[in-house]
Parts: C-alpha cells; sequence; structure tokens
C-alpha cells in the first residue's frame, strides 16, 4: 500500500509523445520535494512499527536494549530488582557501637546498598557488560529507551558488569 515507485509512476503518467531524456529529468527534479518526504516518512513508519511491536515485556525490553546497544552478542539482560529485608542491629537512639560479625557465628551480615532495600529500592536492574562501551551519551541513550519503554510506576538501575 505504501510502496511507490516514483520512476515507474512518472512513466506511467506521461503521454509516449513526451517520453525523452529531459523531460523524464524536469519530472524527477519536480517529484524531488515529494521523493524527499515519502522516504521521511516510511523511515518514521518503520521506527513507529518497531515501537509499536515492543512493549514493557522484560524480552521485549531486553530486545530493544540489545538491538540498540548489542546487536551482535546481545548480552544486556533484565533482572528483578534486589529487594531485602531491612536489617536493624540496634536503634539510633541506644548510640552503642556496632559490630556486624562476631566469631563463631556462621551467618554473617551484609550490608548493602540503600537501593538494595525493598521500601525504597528498585523494582528492576538493567545489566550492561563492562565489554560493550558506554560512553555518558550511550548511558543517557539507554536510559531514554528505559523510560519509553517500562511501566510509569517502575524504578530502575544500570549496573556494569
Amino acid at each position: 500500500m505504501f510502496d511507490v515507485d516514483f520512476e515507474k509512476l512518472i512513466t506511467w503518467l506521461l503521454p509516449p509523445l513526451l517520453r525523452q531524456t529531459i523531460v523524464f529529468a524536469w519530472m524527477r527534479a519536480l517529484c524531488a520535494p515529494v521523493v524527499s518526504m515519502y522516504n521521511a516518512f516510511m523511515t518514521a513508519r518503520t521506527q513507529h512499527l518497531y515501537q509499536l511491536n515492543h512493549d514493557s515485556r522484560v524480552f521485549s525490553m531486553q530486545a530493544v536494549f540489545n538491538d540498540a546497544f548489542d546487536n551482535v552478542e546481545r548480552r544486556i539482560y533484565i533482572t528483578d530488582g534486589l529487594n531485602k529485608d531491612r536489617l536493624y542491629i540496634f536503634t539510633r537512639e541506644a548510640d552503642l557501637p556496632v559490630w556486624l560479625h562476631t566469631r563463631g557465628e556462621d551467618s554473617p551480615i551484609y550490608i548493602w546498598n540503600r537501593a538494595d532495600y525493598a521500601d525504597t529500592g528498585v523494582d528492576f536492574i538493567v545489566w550492561v557488560p563492562g565489554a560493550i562501551t558506554m560512553t555518558a551519551v550511550a548511558l543517557t541513550q539507554l536510559g531514554s529507551l528505559i523510560e519509553t519503554y517500562k511501566l510509569a510506576s517502575k524504578r530502575w538501575v544500570i549496573y556494569r558488569f
């Protein structure tokens, strides 16, 4: 429906008496702005169809990120956020020294980042391998892609591995 061959169209619409080299060149020059707009339309149509074929599902977002930044090896992936329960060692009012690990205990206590806890954490993590060179502009573009495709209430972070 959208495939238009302007060379054939010019040939079909010209009467046989006017089908000369100079007239063809003149008609192509007259159609050049229309051809330019048609090419811009087809490029935008292709981009919009790509955006409509992808959504906020994990496999779909991974496909978008890998298409944009790691088209060959496709190593960018998404995992759930680290939703750790908070472990309070003592109350702030107690003002006591903190002992995280004493001898004889089998299970050490880990200190996590502030974003790794369930109440202040992120909903998903985008893992980008260190082998992919990500400049500040590329990280901004990745963040923009994440914001485009994620659900509105979801929080995210980019980790490099």
